[in-house]
């Protein structure tokens, strides 16, 4: 009888202190050795560097599927997991290369080069060309370097790069070819030619010059508009050409543009003839999609979506002791993140919002992946309520600020500075806008598709003086970026890999859990999609 009583007492006890004194929720957290693993299975030499449309990039992609059913992520693909994107290898064909002004027939490599287009095996346009400054259309900023022109079945020939004063991330999406060459054919012309004259721009005609006549990869959501027959970019000297009859010379263009100043905008009075051919191979690889689905019925449509690229540039050395080029950082790292990311929110509660993790592919050649599915979301993307993208963390040194690119154009900034001082982090302006990584990556395409989106980089600052002062992420950008030493061999630092995981893993939940979803804030160049 005294055994009963005191049980009963000890049961009483127990329920009292679990009603006043409820055990805190576990705290979600990513752990070193979880990125660690995946990072090492990925990185491997197995993988022959992840290149799109490869073996490798096929076993990588098996990979991510089966860390997506272990987790117990549902299918968000068209074809469970799957989501097929429709890639397409181009060869320029270099003796339906033509470019002829005047009637004086230009030589391809010196003097002009031609893309492959993405859809006309053989196109021409014979026509005028008119000279529309930058060739940007941007009213919110006073551009329009197309009022006043009639570009009606003509030729567009515009400068690279952009008007100086702009914010880097505005800049380096104004001066994106396709975004060139999509203002372009909104304005009715029927070809284009770009002139990256001398000390204007990084890319020069000389480097231009240097890469053309290899094969590239487009994909229908990532293609400039086919009603642009011909894109062509020329030398100074062709450009000069170009301006022989014109009311300004070419000399003088460039040297308004070197001051800053607006450029005039008049027809060239000079006849062009421009043609290309293009060989073309169909192929396809997946990008990979998984479901954690939300807890609020009324936000079902709602999902974030989390993506980070899977490919990378494969056998690149193929003549040297060590070819493979295995994008340890640049990306296993961001996929190794994302699936840690993934299994830590689906053993924690419930979120209210659906969360969709995409491992994207061909970002290598272009953001491809990333441009197919956000122009054709899969049912269980629903309305895209933001992106928060993950690549290239530089996880080689002990970071203190973090670079959010896109955090100021929406609300999604103050849920990363926050997600950020959590861990003892600071958010950093971007330190390097002349690389224009805002377009380099794969959640441009979705700002693109009007989705308030973040990438986040490690940052520049760091309390080990041998890597602060940006010593640590511009060392890794120029040595082991794109080459064979980009493997498991770096001093990769699991625990600052973990960190990252884990304020992204705080972002996305407070994504997910709150009362609205984000917005663009109203004075955004990039509200409503571009």
């Amino acid at each position: 009888m005294l055994r009963n009583a005191l049980l009963s007492i000890a049961v009483l006890a127990a329920s009292a202190c679990s009603l006043t004194a409820a055990p805190e929720p576990r705290a979600l957290e990513v752990t070193p050795g979880a990125v660690e693993a995946h990072i090492r299975f990925l990185a491997d030499d197995l993988m022959e560097g992840r290149e799109a449309g490869t073996r490798g990039y096929g076993l990588a992609a098996n990979y991510v599927e089966a860390q997506f059913r272990l987790i117990g992520l549902e299918p968000a693909g068209e074809d469970g997991y799957r989501a097929r994107v429709p890639l397409q290898t181009l060869t320029p064909l270099p003796e339906h290369a033509v470019l002829v002004i005047d009637g004086t027939e230009k030589a391809l490599g010196r003097d002009f080069v031609v893309s492959a287009h993405p859809v006309h095996d053989h196109s021409s346009v014979e026509a005028g060309a008119v000279f529309a400054g930058y060739g940007l259309t941007a009213p919110g900023l006073g551009l329009d370097d197309y009022a006043g022109l009639d570009l009606d079945g003509q030729i567009a020939v515009v400068l690279a790069g952009t008007p100086s004063g702009l914010p880097s991330d505005v800049a380096a999406h104004l001066n994106n070819p396709l975004t060139k060459i999509e203002f372009a054919a909104r304005a009715g012309a029927a070809g284009v030619i770009i002139i990256p004259a001398e000390g204007l721009t990084r890319w020069s005609f000389r480097r231009l010059a240097h890469m053309a006549g290899r094969a590239s990869m487009t994909t229908a959501a990532a293609a400039a508009p086919d009603s642009i027959r011909v894109v062509a970019s020329v030398s100074d000297e062709t450009a000069a050409h170009l301006f022989a009859h014109a009311p300004q010379d070419f000399a003088d263009m460039v040297e308004t543009a070197r001051r800053g100043e607006p450029l005039e905008r008049f027809p060239l009075n000079i006849a062009v003839a421009l043609s290309q051919g293009t060989e073309r191979e169909t192929v396809h690889d997946d990008n990979v999609a998984g479901l954690l689905p939300g807890a609020d019925p009324a936000l079902a449509g709602e999902a974030v979506i989390v993506t980070a690229h899977l490919d990378h540039i494969g056998i690149c050395r193929p003549m040297e002791d060590d070819p493979i080029c295995n994008g340890a950082l640049d990306n296993a790292s961001g996929v190794s993140i994302m699936i840690e990311t993934a299994r830590a929110l689906a053993a924690g509660p419930g979120l209210a919002r659906p969360v969709v993790f995409i491992a994207l592919a061909a970002e290598e050649k272009g953001l491809l992946g990333a441009a197919h599915i956000a122009a054709n979301p899969t049912p269980a993307m629903g309305r895209m309520a933001a992106n928060v993208n993950l690549d290239m963390p530089v996880i080689l040194y002990e970071f203190n600020d973090m670079i959010a690119f896109g955090a100021e154009h929406s609300t999604l900034g103050g849920l990363a500075e926050a997600a950020a001082a959590s861990r003892g982090v600071r958010l950093s302006p971007d330190p390097i806008p002349e690389q224009s990584l805002f377009v380099r990556s794969d959640h441009y395409h979705f700002v693109r598709a009007g989705v308030p989106s973040l990438f986040l980089m490690t940052g520049f600052s760091s309390p080990d003086p041998e890597h602060d002062e940006g010593r640590g992420f511009l060392g890794f950008l120029s040595g082991n970026y794109h080459q064979p030493g980009d493997d498991l061999s770096q001093p990769l630092r699991f625990d600052q890999g973990a960190k990252f995981a884990n304020i992204n893993l705080a972002i996305i939940q407070a994504i997910a859990n709150a009362p609205e979803a984000p917005r663009w804030h109203e004075d955004s160049f990039f509200a409503g999609g571009r």
